[in-house]
């Protein structure tokens, strides 16, 4: 998308080719997840010496997925039905994931027992 367009506009672009949740990572500013239902939920990142970003998004999106399954949100009829405050533990539990990356060299992303 055109990097004059607006945020809304590009959000309202990809509910119309079909996305039914929009996610902006913001590396230390956190990250915003964009429902469809008009909802938006923001989240924090927690504070940590990075190291390296290599992976960090990688990490993000799989400590996301992660949740969502963890939650039994993870398909189609169940995820079109989520709610801001599931999308927030989510995204929060991302966040952390992404955070023990960025704090060690290389795409290094924790085992489930560090978290």
């Amino acid at each position: 998308m055109p990097e004059e367009t607006d945020l809304d506009a590009k959000i309202k672009d990809l509910y119309h080719k079909g996305a039914g949740l929009v996610i902006l990572t913001k590396g230390s500013k956190g990250a915003t997840a964009y429902l469809k239902v008009g909802d938006v939920v923001n989240v924090s990142v927690p504070e940590v010496t990075v190291a390296d970003t290599v992976g960090a998004g990688d990490t993000f999106n799989a400590g996301f997925l992660a949740k969502l399954y963890s939650l039994g949100l993870l398909d189609k009829v169940t995820l079109a039905k989520v709610t801001g405050n599931e999308i927030l533990q989510a995204l929060d539990y991302a966040a952390k994931v992404a955070a023990v990356t960025v704090s060690r060299s290389g795409a290094n992303p924790p085992y489930l027992a560090e978290l």
